[in-house]
C-alpha cells in the first residue's frame, strides 16, 4: 500500500514568513516562499523553458520543487546559465578547448563559438541588478569584507536541505565562476552557500585581475519608488 503523499510546503531558511516582498528582495535574501509562489503563478513549464534558453540542455521534471533548485545540475551546467546572464543575454556554449596548436604555435584546429541572443537586454539587466543586490545587501554580503564593493559583483548563494550542498555562482565584469562544496557520500557538509562555496569563490576571485561589473540601463525600463527603494520594471 502506498503511503499518503504529503503536500509540498516550502519554507524560508530562517523559518520566518516575510509576507509580500519585492522580487529583488526575495532573491537577495533567498526567500523560498515568495520564489515558489511566483514560479507557480508563472507556470512551471515556462520556468523550465527559461532554464533551457539559459543553456541547460538536461530535461527536468516539472515538479514544484524545481523552482527552488531541486534539480541535479553540475557546476558546468550552472556556469552555462550564469554565462548567459553575465554576457547580457547572449548564449555561448562553454568550451573546454578553443583551439589546438602545434609546438610552434601554428593553428591545427579551431572550435568556433556559436553565439546567439537568448534574451532581450531589459529582463537580463533587471536580473543582474537583483544579483548585485545579493552581494550588497543579501546572502552574499560577506564578499564585501574581502573584495572592494566598487567591483559591483553579482551572484547567488544556494543551500540544499540538510546542508548537503553549498553553492555560489557569480560574475564580475570579466569573469564568471561557480563553486560547489559537498561530500561524495551525499551526507551533510554542514555548510550553507554563504559559509562554504561563497568563501571559496571569494578567495579565488581575490587572486584575479577583476573588472567592475558596470551595468548600463537599456531603454524600455521605467522606475517606480516603492517605500525607500527604487524598483525598475519593464
Amino acid at each position: 500500500m502506498r503511503g499518503v503523499e504529503e503536500p509540498w510546503r516550502p519554507m524560508n531558511y530562517d523559518k520566518v514568513f516575510h509576507g509580500r516582498v519585492p522580487l529583488h528582495t526575495a532573491l537577495a535574501h533567498s526567500y523560498n516562499v515568495a520564489t515558489a509562489r511566483l514560479g507557480l503563478e508563472l507556470g512551471i513549464p515556462k520556468v523550465l523553458e527559461t532554464v533551457k534558453r539559459l543553456g541547460v540542455e538536461k530535461d527536468m521534471k516539472p515538479f514544484p520543487s524545481v523552482l527552488l533548485g531541486a534539480a541535479a545540475l553540475t557546476p558546468y551546467e550552472v556556469t552555462q546559465m550564469y554565462q548567459t546572464l553575465a554576457s547580457g543575454g547572449y548564449n555561448t556554449p562553454l568550451r573546454a578547448i578553443r583551439e589546438v596548436l602545434t609546438a610552434k604555435g601554428n593553428l591545427l584546429q579551431r572550435y568556433e563559438l556559436d553565439v546567439k541572443r537568448a534574451f532581450t537586454q531589459q529582463p537580463v539587466y533587471l536580473v543582474n541588478r537583483a544579483l548585485q543586490e545579493v552581494v550588497t545587501d543579501g546572502t552574499a554580503r560577506w564578499l564585501n569584507t574581502l573584495l572592494p564593493p566598487d567591483y559591483k559583483l553579482a551572484g547567488k548563494t544556494g543551500t540544499t536541505d540538510d546542508l548537503r550542498d553549498s553553492w555560489f555562482a557569480g560574475f564580475s565584469g570579466n569573469y564568471v565562476g561557480v563553486v560547489w562544496v559537498g561530500r561524495d557520500d551525499n551526507q551533510s557538509a554542514e555548510l550553507t552557500g554563504s559559509t562554504g562555496a561563497l568563501r571559496v569563490w571569494g578567495n579565488i576571485f581575490a587572486g584575479l585581475n577583476i573588472q567592475a561589473l558596470n551595468l548600463s540601463e537599456p531603454r524600455g525600463l521605467s522606475q517606480h519608488l516603492t517605500g525607500n527603494r527604487m524598483t525598475q520594471v519593464q
